[in-house]
């Protein structure tokens, strides 16, 4: 899990983004004094946001580091504007210099310093990161990455910059006022689910034009056969996106794009909704591209961003409803009512050591107590989730997966592909079961290491394991490539969420919505535990995180999925809502207690 490679360039990128919507917006002043002027901004009902910035142009006689240090601050200029910047830098470098490309992230940097072999300044940061051109999180950078060198070269007399990065580089206060992490939504590559992907987009009046645009440039190259866009090509976003006083976000796109079939539009019209419902002013939005307006089949041209629930990322809509373990066998219900299921799973004599249930709550797999041997059987419905007088065929359960060494728990996607974890002395060994058929699948990072514990995401794209290692226990994670047919193809380069650190042990994870992640681990003094929600990109500011401690025999986390229901920390007799940490008493003691999934 080394840093982060440097991304390829895109032609359109969040810099971009940024550009189109905040620069049209209002033209950047130029100081009188200072690298940087700044002053308070407010809107018009009074909110605070982020102060403006107006960068200074260079001054004449600078040293190379001074130019430097100057071009530094010119970038971060607010609202976002590079033409200040650009005039640190030769005439051809500025010409090629693309900071829309990508951004990075600094925590401090080291005074600017001329080097004695050559005619250049360099820059060493600390506690970097970088995000993509979308605007996606990429991790810290290597120490070597996070040394800058800026070649120089003399025009007119002056110094200037002769090379830049490809990188609009800021501060971390700067970019913690300015950006939020929002999602843009895609489809997985059957068209059956939403997938959504965290990216940063600059917060204030301008959120709407930053989320169409964002959604229009499609999902990275990084992401093919991970995710997918029913948004037509060679389409972009008509200046910006106005929201009226109404709610209705008018959405035109330049372009000769055809948003094809009705059941294409309707995934167009779907990722649009997810997408704008996250700008609280809009309650609808219609569609425009070139001089046609986008209607479905049934002639509707104004969509609700409520619109669209039948592809919602956490699959099937969640009861809420619990399965665990009590005794040996599964039981389900809510925290004071839980039962033992019909079915071979719910009877006395079914001795399990784990279980995790589909997310339809059809059927589950189990794991048996030596941990060899992992099982699939039908659960029988709740009376008011079944038609009346339909009756639930049960047969006995049968076999997946045979001979492994200690599975750990099971775990399933929204289509019902079943994912295992077999700890061996060789290392871990991950196997995908459809269909009955149960086939190894190589994830970098999580195949032959030291993982424990694995979790697939309902959407079927993300996959986190806990790894052990001499340094800790670290959290991986990895998107999952679909093929023809739904089925697996591989997995993608590994990437650490949650780094490890000395005699760090994670006692679980799960999804606590599409994109956090809680993970808990034992605090000190012993009796305590800690329960972090974790960004599932690994992004490590500029989101709200929220930790909280429990006191008791923590055993597991019950994860919805969704933000709609609470994540609890499970104990053998009570739960812990995470967020609100109130507590719930379990009517039946338990050793395993988990939603769906």
């Amino acid at each position: 899990m080394t840093a982060p490679r440097r991304p390829a360039p895109r032609t359109l990128a969040l810099p971009v983004v940024l550009l189109a919507a905040l620069v049209l917006s209002g033209c950047v002043g130029l100081p009188d004094r200072g690298p940087v002027v700044t002053r308070e901004a407010s809107t018009s009902d009074g909110r605070r946001t982020a102060s403006d910035i107006a960068a200074r142009p260079p001054v004449r006689g600078s040293s190379p580091t001074e130019i430097v240090s100057g071009f530094l601050d010119a970038m971060t200029a607010w609202p976002i504007q590079t033409s200040v910047a650009k005039e640190y830098l030769s005439d051809e470098a500025a010409a090629s210099w693309g900071p829309e490309r990508s951004m990075i992230v600094y925590g401090d940097f080291q005074p600017p310093q001329e080097t004695a072999s050559a005619l250049e300044v360099q820059v060493e940061l600390t506690d970097a990161d970088r995000l993509d051109a979308s605007g996606a999180w990429r991790g810290a950078m290597s120490q070597q990455d996070r040394l800058l060198t800026f070649p120089m070269t003399i025009a007119d007399g002056e110094f200037r910059i002769a090379e830049a990065p490809d990188a609009l580089i800021v501060p971390v206060s700067w970019f913690q006022q300015r950006f939020r992490q929002v999602s843009l939504y895609y489809f997985d590559p059957t068209g059956r689910t939403l997938v959504p992907e965290p990216v940063f987009v600059p917060a204030g009046e301008q959120l709407a034009t930053s989320l169409v645009s964002a959604l229009v440039e499609g999902p990275a190259r990084r992401l093919r056969g991970v995710v997918r866009t029913y948004v037509p090509e060679d389409v972009s976003v008509n200046l910006s996106v106005p929201v009226s006083d109404s709610g209705i976000a008018e959405v035109s796109l330049s372009g000769q794009g055809d948003p094809g079939s009705p059941e294409q539009t309707e995934l167009l019209v779907a990722q649009l909704a997810w997408t704008l419902r996250q700008d609280p002013e809009i309650t609808a939005f219609r569609i425009r591209i070139g001089d046609h307006e986008v209607r479905l089949a049934d002639g509707e041209s104004l969509y609700q961003v409520d619109s669209g629930s039948e592809f919602d990322p956490n699959g099937p809509a969640t009861s809420g409803l619990l399965y665990g373990l009590s005794a040996g066998r599964v039981v389900r219900g809510t925290p004071g009512d839980l039962a033992p299921v019909d079915g071979p799973f719910g009877e006395d004599t079914a001795e399990l050591r784990s279980v995790a249930v589909v997310p339809q709550g059809e059927q589950a797999a189990a794991v048996t107590p030596d941990g060899r041997t992992a099982l699939v059987a039908a659960i029988r419905p709740l009376p008011d989730q079944a038609d009346e007088g339909e009756a639930v065929e049960h047969t006995r359960s049968h076999v997946v997966l045979d001979g492994a060494t200690d599975l750990g728990r099971p775990t399933w996607d929204y289509v019902g592909r079943l994912w295992l974890l077999d700890r061996t002395s060789n290392g871990a060994v991950v196997w995908c079961v459809t269909g009955g058929r149960a086939r190894q699948v190589d994830v970098p990072g999580v195949t032959g290491s030291d993982a424990r514990i694995l979790q697939v995401s309902r959407d079927g794209t993300r996959l986190v394991a806990v790894v052990g290692s001499d340094r800790g226990d670290a959290v991986v994670g990895a998107r999952i490539a679909i093929g023809a047919g739904g089925r697996v193809s591989r997995a993608l380069a590994p990437y650490t969420l949650d780094p490890a650190a000395p005699g760090r042990r994670v006692l679980d994870v799960t999804w606590s919505t599409p994109t956090r992640l809680g993970v808990i681990t034992p605090a000190r003094p012993s009796g305590l535990f800690e329960v972090d929600l974790l960004s599932v990109d690994g992004a490590a500011i500029g989101v709200d995180g929220v930790s909280t401690i429990v006191s008791g025999r923590v055993l597991s986390l019950a994860g919805p999925g969704t933000s709609r229901l609470p994540t609890y920390a499970v104990l053998r007799e009570s739960l812990v809502d995470v967020r609100t940490r109130e507590s719930v008493q379990i009517g039946t003691a338990v050793s395993q207690l988990h939603y769906v999934g």
